[in-house]
Order: structure tokens, then sequence, then C-alpha cells
């Protein structure tokens, strides 16, 4: 089925693209560099503007993709992007990302952590789940250690 003028074949393309660029680029560069950090959003929102696009039949086919938590994740990032965490990011990069890629290709595998992208869900584990603070403009939780200096900048 046709959405948005282009096929499905089409948008999973984009979206394996997509985690192709940052699995390359993530060998490459140091991960503190703003270039990285922006060049990386850029393809997640890319990630989510696919899947949104998606047709029905083939988002149901896979259910094991949390279609809404990806497109979340692209509303966030284009609509409130001054409250996006780089912890939440780098744990989509080490959890999610080659997940998501073997799913489309169709292993068929469950993506568990995935789900922690939806607005206001449980707070990811590790050691970058230390502040909690609720930030509602973002509609999700803070997840950057308690000392950090943007304080939970969605007050």
């Amino acid at each position: 089925m046709r959405r948005h003028g282009r096929r499905d074949a089409e948008r999973t393309a984009d979206i394996l693209e997509a985690i192709a660029k940052v699995e390359r680029w993530r060998a490459l560069r140091d991960r503190d560099d703003d270039m990285f950090r922006s060049a990386v959003m850029r393809e997640l929102g890319v990630i989510g503007e696919a899947a949104k696009a998606l047709s029905d039949e083939f988002k149901i086919d896979r259910p094991e993709i949390p279609w809404r938590s990806i497109v979340d994740l692209r509303n966030v990032l284009t609509h409130h992007y001054w409250d996006t965490a780089w912890a939440l990011i780098e744990q989509i990069l080490d959890d999610d990302l080659g997940q998501l890629r073997r799913s489309i290709v169709g292993s068929g595998e469950p993506m568990s952590s995935m789900p922690l992208l939806e607005f206001g869900t449980a707070l990811p584990s590790g050691p970058s789940a230390t502040c909690g603070r609720w930030m509602p403009r973002a509609r999700m939780h803070c997840v950057l250690p308690a000392d950090h200096a943007g304080a939970c900048r969605s007050k």
C-alpha cells in the first residue's frame, strides 16, 4: 500500500539506511561530539517519520515492533528537542536499533526495551536512571544523573 507517495519497501529502506548510518558513525566518532549527536538525532527522526508513514498492514504484520514508541520519539526530537536527554538516546542506540533492524529484516525478535520511548513510561534501568524528575512539556521523566547541569529544563 502507498502512503505519502512511497511504498512500504521504500520506507523500510529509509529506516534501515538510517540505522546503518548511525551504526557506522558510532564506530568512527566520539559520542560527545555535537555533530555526531545532531546527526544521530536527525536519523532517529527519519526512522520515526518513516515508521509513521508505513501502512497499517505492514505494522500489523510486525507486532513485535513498538511503532507508536518510535513515532513518539520522533515527536519528542522534533517538538521538544531541548528536553531530549542524551542518556536516553544512547540507551536507544545501545539496546534498540539493532533489534529494530533485525525485526524489519525478518527475525521477528521481540523488542523489549523500545517501550521506554513512550511518553510517561518508567525510567530506563541502569546508571543513567538517577534523576527521574518529571518534565511536563516533554511528557517524560528525566534520565540524566541527579546532579546534571540541565536541572530538568522542562519545568
